[in-house]
């Protein structure tokens, strides 16, 4: 067993030392306070035995015999033993972490810390500006949408002595490397998959374009869909009008049990897709929905975002749709945006690979595979575009 003394100026202090320096399983013998603050008696592999017989008093050596004629000694008094205070465990880190001081300590660092970052990105994005071939990239790729963090570090690797042309090249191809992507057909194997996202992402037509696709390799009789949705009008009737065009049976789940029992009844099809209910992130039933999906450990859910939202609309779509554990995401409305690189940006920061893209209402031409360079050059393309149509818009 080893014991030490610890001073400290409080006692969470005192606590904090014993569990960096002896673990969370020593214990505390003693403590008592002192003139600078606390001071405290731990000790690891605690044996009570070996405490007891370091407490004991000291045997006394045997009195001289008294001279002849002397008074008989008084009786000796019974020896009390100190009082043991019993070995107290430290206490559990959630008490530390309630602790309001810490709580605004941990807020001012967080602070202090967000300050630097911001000051650090503005010092690396002026001395990028300061080369003309790197700012120009930085331009081009905050014009496609794209996250200023994510400018900075592929400009950063651009090369100052390169004309511009090759720059704009070789910064298209080093964001093409960073987009995380699905290595081919996500669905292509079958399985089941539940499609979840925000209202009007477009989950129900992208359903009906992975199930023809499916169907027109592996025919209509091993697909089944499932919808969820009881809340939008009309969003059954869709799903059923879809699969009547494919020749895929249409089944309904009204509840967590329900869901369940009717995907173990489909469990012999191939390909299983769920439409679940099209809810806003900030919608309070969206939990309950979510639990259903995270209590199917078979059910795969793959995020659908659309491509021609807000990065901090998408962040917070990304966050709340978190507990599901999304295995990839959709970007759909991919023609209806001139940034693509505010999608991709986001999915790139929370590490989401993109399996599809959509850009239109045909049904299944309009789906595609995502592939990095592909994904890049639309990007450019739509940018293009974009800025293309923009006098004819402001001259109407």
């Amino acid at each position: 067993m080893k014991i030490k003394r610890f001073s400290a100026p409080d006692m969470r202090t005192a606590f904090r030392l014993v569990r960096e320096e002896q673990g969370p399983g020593a214990v505390i013998l003693s403590s008592r306070r002192t003139d600078d603050g606390v001071e405290v008696v731990a000790a690891t592999d605690y044996d009570e035995a070996l405490v007891q017989q370091a407490l004991r008093p000291a045997p006394r050596r045997p009195a001289a015999a008294p001279p002849e004629g002397a008074p008989p000694p008084p009786a000796p008094k019974s020896p009390v033993a100190p009082p043991i205070e019993p070995p107290r465990p430290l206490p559990p880190e959630s008490t530390l972490a309630d602790d309001p001081n810490l709580s605004e300590m941990r807020r001012e660092l967080a602070g202090v810390r967000d300050m630097l970052e911001r000051e650090m990105a503005r010092h690396a994005h002026e001395r990028l500006r300061a080369s003309p071939v790197k700012a120009q990239v930085l331009d081009d790729l905050e014009d496609f949408g794209c996250d200023p963090e994510m400018a900075r570090t592929v400009a950063a690797c651009i090369g100052s002595d390169l004309d511009a042309r090759k720059a704009r090249g070789h910064a298209l191809g080093l964001w093409a490397k960073s987009i995380p992507v699905v290595r081919g057909d996500a669905t292509s194997k079958g399985g089941m998959f539940a499609l979840v996202g925000p209202t009007g992402v477009g989950k129900t037509t992208t359903i009906a374009k992975l199930a023809a696709r499916f169907a027109r390799r592996h025919g209509p009789r091993d697909i089944a869909l499932v919808t969820t949705d009881a809340y939008r009008i009309g969003a059954r009737e869709q799903l059923y009008t879809y699969g009547r065009l494919i020749g895929a049976p249409v089944f309904e789940a009204r509840d967590k049990d329900s869901l369940a029992a009717t995907l173990a009844r489909l469990a012999d099809y191939r390909l299983v897709l769920v439409d679940t209910a099209g809810m806003s992130q900030r919608d309070r039933c969206l939990s309950s929905q979510l639990a259903w999906i995270e209590a199917i450990p078979d059910l795969r859910p793959l995020l659908v975002l659309q491509a021609n939202a807000q990065a901090t609309d998408l962040d917070e779509v990304v966050r709340r749709f978190w507990s599901v554990r999304p295995e990839a995401v959709v970007l759909t409305k991919l023609d209806e945006t001139g940034r693509l690189g505010a999608s991709l940006s986001v999915a790139m920061r929370h590490q989401l690979p993109v399996a599809y893209v959509t850009d239109g209402q045909r049904v299944p031409e309009d789906i595609h595979l995502a592939e990095p360079h592909r994904l890049v050059l639309r990007a450019a393309e739509l940018r293009t575009a974009a800025r293309r149509d923009e006098p004819a818009i402001h001259a109407a």
